[in-house]
């Protein structure tokens, strides 16, 4: 081979690799991204409807570049427990599009909330997907999903 075949070989083989780095970059950065957020032991100060009460404050975000469309946030129990929570007040109303940087909050009063019997929290979107953030610890979390799973009723 000469030289200018050798070069040409490498400069297409450059192009190659970069240009895929590109798409694939483009592919992630281009989905839909949420960060859903739980702080806890929070005070609101200046709002007499929350006067003397603990929080907890539920903050959903839209970390992506794309809009979504929230149709309700909350929690999900471990099992055996069938019953959840779910956002009933939250600014703006849910179902709500959010763009990006836009979020969605919630404020709970934090004793008539169980932590210790949450597997996660949720957010569930117009296209059925579910963004989530881990409450209990990873094997908690694992133990309900397999018992959950072991338990599930056949579908007729």
């Amino acid at each position: 081979m000469k030289t200018s075949e050798i070069l040409t070989a490498i400069v297409a083989i450059y192009g190659a690799v970069l240009s895929t780095i590109a798409i694939v970059k483009q592919l992630v950065s281009d989905r839909v991204k949420v960060k859903l957020t739980v702080s806890k032991n929070m005070q609101m100060v200046g709002d007499h409807k929350y006067e003397g009460m603990t929080l907890t404050i539920l903050t959903l975000t839209n970390v992506g570049r794309r809009p979504i469309t929230i149709k309700t946030f909350g929690a999900i129990r471990l099992y055996p427990s069938t019953t959840n929570f779910v956002v009933i007040d939250s600014r703006p109303p849910v179902p709500c599009e959010i763009t990006e940087g836009k979020y969605i909050t919630s404020i709970w009063d934090q004793k008539d909330i169980p932590f210790d019997t949450i597997d996660y929290w949720a957010a569930w979107d117009s296209q059925g997907r579910i963004h989530k953030t881990l409450e209990a610890s990873r094997i908690k979390h694992w133990t309900s999903a397999i018992q959950r799973w072991l338990h599930k009723k056949p579908a007729l």
